[in-house]
Parts: structure tokens; sequence; C-alpha cells
């Protein structure tokens, strides 16, 4: 999924477009080459001619469609950023706990759908010049806003996690989120829809039920106490005497 690329402030200039301002379609995909060779190599171990040569093309051909290596780095994560945003605006869920499972899903799959973009755009924010990378920090502060709005609405609403700080909560989640484009293989036995779920299931578990009433306990029957044995009547001290001389 192709996101327009919104550049901010004098790092437009920077920017190589058409002449009706929009991205080719070749252009698209030496985006896409470039995120693959730097999730793998990292950004500054690749060169603008492993570029060319992983796009079928001579280096003079390459700077046609962008100005340099940073430029693609910048794009990168400007339109990491953008699909990210346009995804978490996009649930609908009127409930609070809906709504943020909603969101943790549709982050999952829009981070999925382009996998190396995001992953590279998650660890070379370092690598951009000042004003590129606080252009990114202002987008993630933008998302960083949404996502706090889609927690505080759970606290307030069910009382979870209401003993915490909103950005706590946040910053574990989007943790959790974030690191699955690192792990996430398209060959395993889950799919972002399943992995979403997953997580959303750890995240908000379902309310415990009411407990029914306990019955009361039933009591064994009382056992009746067997008649107790009468003691033979004491014979009269004459009677035990006359007794003795018989025996005698």
């Amino acid at each position: 999924m192709a996101c327009t690329f919104r550049p901010a402030g004098k790092v437009a200039a920077m920017v190589v477009q058409n002449t009706d301002g929009a991205p080719t379609r070749r252009r698209e995909e030496i985006f896409a080459a470039a995120a693959d060779i730097f999730s793998v190599k990292g950004y500054h171990a690749t060169s603008m001619n492993d570029l060319a040569d992983a796009m079928g093309m001579r280096k003079a051909s390459l700077y046609h469609h962008v100005r340099n290596k940073e430029t693609l780095l910048y794009e990168m994560s400007v339109s990491s950023m953008h699909h990210i945003i346009d995804a978490a605006t996009s649930a609908t869920s009127l409930d609070p706990e809906d709504r943020l499972r909603e969101v943790i899903k549709k982050h999952i799959l829009a981070l999925l759908d382009d996998q190396s973009r995001h992953a590279t755009a998650l660890v070379e924010l370092r690598s951009l010049s000042a004003e590129e990378r606080q252009h990114v920090i202002d987008l993630r502060s933008r998302y960083d806003n949404l996502f706090d709005e889609a927690v505080r609405s759970v606290q307030k609403s069910s009382g979870r996690w209401a003993e915490l700080p909103t950005r706590v909560v946040r910053l574990a989640l989007l943790g959790m989120l974030n690191w699955t484009v690192f792990w996430y293989s398209p060959d395993g036995s889950e799919t972002p829809s399943d992995i979403a779920a997953s997580f959303a299931a750890i995240v908000l578990p379902p309310r415990d039920a009411p407990s029914a009433k306990s019955a009361p306990a039933r009591t064994a029957p009382a056992t009746k106490a067997a008649p107790a044995t009468k003691a033979a009547p004491a014979k009269p001290a004459a009677v035990k005497a006359a007794a003795a001389k018989v025996k005698g």
C-alpha cells in the first residue's frame, strides 16, 4: 500500500519529484528495494551502487529518480509514519475497548504490510539530519497522542490500568507491537491478523463473568446415635452377700 509522501519545511527541497508531483511506480520499486537492503545490511553499510545493482540499473539512472541515499531514508521514514497514522485514524469502533483492539489490529496490519520499510524507519532515526529527524519525531508524537487517547478512554471507561500513567501503558503496548516487525515471518504459522488478535487478548482479556452464587453446601444427614446400653441395675448388698456364701 503506497503512501503519499508529505515533506515539510526546507527538507522538501531535497525531494526529486516528477513534473506532476506524483511518485512513479519505478520510484516506489526503488524505495521498496532500498528498504529491503537497509533492513539487511543497515543504512550506513548500503551504497547507492548496491541499490543500483539490486534494481538492475546504472547508478546515473538511479539519481534520476532519487537525489541521494539520505533522501531515501527520510522519505521512507515519513511515509512509514503516515501509513501508521492513517491506519489508526481509520478505526471506527465507538466502544473504548473495541476501539483500542481495532487500533492494535490496524497497527500490526500496517506495520507488516511493508515490513522492511517500517523496520528501517524504526532503527535508523539517528541517521537522519537534525531537521529531518525532528520532522519524523513530530509525526511520532502525533501518533503517540492518538494512541494515548485510545488508552485513556479505556482507563476512564473500564478502569483498566487505572493506577498507571497513560504514557507508560502506551510505551509498553507500542514496544510489544513494534517489535513484531523484527520477528514476524510470512512463512510462519501466524498471520498478521492472528498476531493482532493474540496481542489484543493479552492487553484486553475478557472481564471475568460474575461468579454464580454458590449453592448452599449439602450436609450429610446426621447419623442416628446407637441407643445407649442400659447398665444392669446394682444388686442390693444382701443379695451380694448371699451369692458369696453360695459360691463359697
